[in-house]
């Protein structure tokens, strides 16, 4: 009573037996705020104690009974006494916007009895943003399950993002030019408004959970799994909380326990074959401290260790590495400590110095598995970042031969856009033009190694910094590229949205090879702060998962639906050729009456003659120059090539 008087005193015009919903209005701020208010309403929520947003709510259930009012209000009370739920209270108190929330403020209460709220359920998405300030302080439910679509704020403020299912990059599923997504058409914007209309559509979907704390980097961190982290994902079921306001978001405080069910990291997945490649992001891999990566040596010791767990699990034959610093030091180092984990030499590397002082992408390979068959190809022009790398590869056990190249495009980051690089508001962000130059000076470039080469088999791998729907992507599948794409394969996560921008693309001549694709996601899906950083360290896990920003994408394929250095339809001659890397035999089926095979160079003069006996031909190729030859027996047999590397 002496507090009242004392308020009374201060503010002597107080507004007697206003309820909640009037002093909510129907705006963003209360018509009331700055007057001293008497109010009724049903206690729903309690949080007090050292670290809690310190108060309680009540609620006047069918307040005024319009849409656009709130009947509910967060009462601030550190000292709230033996408050629970379901008192019926009368409350006068201060109306105050404190950072955007309505609320009660130097209050006191009288206790009139019990009552019941029922929680008004909510069903997402929304129809506007706008739409939550009509129920701030309010009891809410979100009937059956919502996925964890955001944890970077997880560990620093207790909260996560949750949505009615994974949320896609507009772009990963819509097409900015074809409204039909399987078109190839890469110019032009005439789908760019499906593209913004999904992207409302995600805006509209979210909703933050809290953990009623007002701690920041709280410990432990709410709702952690075995495995001390709380991967994008989760679902929780049937969320009973009330709406809560503070640093310019809407969120849920729950009431009660959160029914959180984890997902569990995953295996790396299965993908056959006899050969697995791998295209991977290492998210700058820099020896040089402080610049773009670590800070020092003991974090940069720690990217390693989860780098290195995430590779060995990978085991794969061949690999892409994308964001390497461009030094030798770098890769040398990073192998070094692969090697030092899975055995003495058993990765080599193919590099090419890439411009200036940014990062360039490198391959790993087995040479217990591969050998090199070509000359390493790459192309950097004035267009691109760094070097693009295709590296032709025998397979020790048969023979097969194929190309594998890597990719890494110009990134979306708008430093330095002008002009038609700015972003043009179709989803895809800046550059998106220079990108899709690269892609074009790229198809050209491998369809010259292809020809040199002789070998048609081509995969490519590593970050294209486009999404799925994207010109480039389209530009490379127009060029007769084969895309392996992979059912909730998204490698990437951006503003709690979900996308691929690492692909795998095949030739048709490696395609009909491949066994399987998959993504491991050991990073889009785990929270940022689990990295190397010191700053993460009470967390740093010594493990493959956030080794990197980028989840690796693994092909499988069979080498032995691989041709050996032929092309074109030479299998249905019914001729079988083999190289054992000194000596070409050729096997002529029975009932093609010929004694002897011409052999041609790439311009078709002859170069040789081998004379045919019982059905088979043999050239030593040592004295042989590199390069692709012809070979065919005369008057309308069979013909085909192959390549001396």
């Amino acid at each position: 009573m002496q507090r009242i008087l004392i308020l009374l005193a201060l503010f002597p015009s107080i507004v007697h037996a206003q309820p909640i919903c009037a002093i909510q209005g129907s705006g963003a701020t209360s018509p009331y705020e700055g007057q001293l208010v008497t109010t009724e309403g049903i206690v729903t929520a309690v949080f007090t104690g050292a670290g809690s947003i310190s108060g309680y709510y009540i609620e006047q259930p069918a307040c005024d009974g319009s849409v656009n009012t709130s009947n509910g209000i967060f009462v601030y009370a550190p000292n709230a006494g033996s408050l629970s739920t379901g008192l019926r209270l009368s409350v006068t108190g201060l109306v105050v916007e404190f950072n955007g929330l309505t609320e009660l403020t130097n209050a006191s209460h009288t206790v009139l009895g019990t009552g019941v709220v029922n929680p008004t359920e909510i069903v997402l998405p929304v129809a506007s943003d706008l739409v939550w300030e009509r129920f701030e302080g309010m009891l809410i439910r979100f009937p059956g399950e919502l996925v964890v679509v955001g944890n970077e704020a997880w560990t620093q403020y207790g909260e996560v993002l949750l949505a009615p299912e994974r949320l896609r990059i507009p772009t990963d599923h819509i097409d900015p030019n074809d409204a039909i997504a399987s078109g190839t058409a890469s110019t032009g914007s005439g789908n760019s408004q499906a593209v913004q209309t999904a992207q409302d559509l995600v805006e509209r979907s979210r909703i933050l959970l809290d953990d009623t704390r007002t701690t920041v980097w709280p410990t432990p961190s709410p709702w952690p799994d075995g495995n001390g982290t709380l991967r994008c994902g989760s679902t929780v079921t049937d969320l009973l909380g009330v709406l809560h306001y503070s640093f310019g978001d809407y969120k849920v405080e729950p009431v009660g326990s959160v029914d959180l069910q984890h997902d569990a990291r995953p295996d790396v997945p299965e993908v056959g074959g006899t050969v697995r490649a791998v295209g991977f992001n290492v998210l700058n891999y820099f020896t040089t401290l402080g610049e773009w990566g670590a800070e020092n040596t003991a974090e940069l010791l720690r990217q390693r260790t989860k780098l290195v767990a995430a590779l060995s699990a990978l085991d794969a034959d061949v690999i892409a590495l994308c964001e390497i610093e461009n030094a030798d030091a770098a890769w040398e180092h990073l192998r070094a400590g692969l090697n030092a984990a899975v055995g003495a030499g058993t990765y080599a590397a193919l590099e090419e110095d890439a411009f200036g002082q940014g990062t360039r992408t490198i391959i790993l390979y087995k040479p217990s598995v591969l050998t090199p068959a070509t000359e390493l190809y790459w192309l950097n022009t004035g267009i691109f970042q760094r070097p693009h790398l295709t590296q032709g590869f025998e397979v020790n056990a048969s023979g097969a031969r194929f190309l594998f190249s890597t990719m890494h495009l110009r990134s979306k980051l708008c430093d330095n856009a002008t002009g038609l690089e700015l972003d043009q508001g179709d989803g895809q962000g800046c550059f998106n033009a220079l990108r899709r130059s690269q892609v074009s000076a790229l198809v050209d470039h491998w369809e010259g190694v292809r020809s040199v080469t002789g070998i048609e088999a081509q995969l490519i791998m590593g970050d294209f910094n486009a999404y799925s729907e994207e010109d480039p992507i389209d530009r490379l599948r127009a060029s007769g590229l084969v895309h392996q794409s992979v059912p909730g394969g998204h490698t990437y996560s951006y503003a709690a949205m979900f996308g691929a921008l690492d692909h795998a693309f095949a030739t048709p001549a490696m395609d009909q090879a491949i066994t399987g694709a998959g993504v491991w996601h050991i990073n889009a899906d785990e929270p940022g702060t689990l990295d190397y950083r010191d700053n993460n360290l009470s967390r740093y896990q010594p493990n493959a998962f956030r080794s990197s920003d980028h989840d690796p994408v693994l092909v499988g394929f069979d080498a032995a639906e691989l041709s050996v250095g032929l092309t074109g339809g030479e299998s249905a001659t019914g001729v079988r050729i083999h190289h054992d890397g000194a000596v070409i035999t050729w096997t002529i089926p029975s009932g093609t009456p010929r004694t002897r095979l011409l052999l041609l160079d790439a311009r078709g003069m002859q170069v040789g003659s081998v004379g045919i006996h019982h059905g088979q031909a043999r050239i030593g190729t040592g004295s042989m120059a590199s390069g692709v030859y012809l070979w065919r027996i005369p008057e309308g047999g069979p013909t085909g090539r192959f390549v001396i590397p």
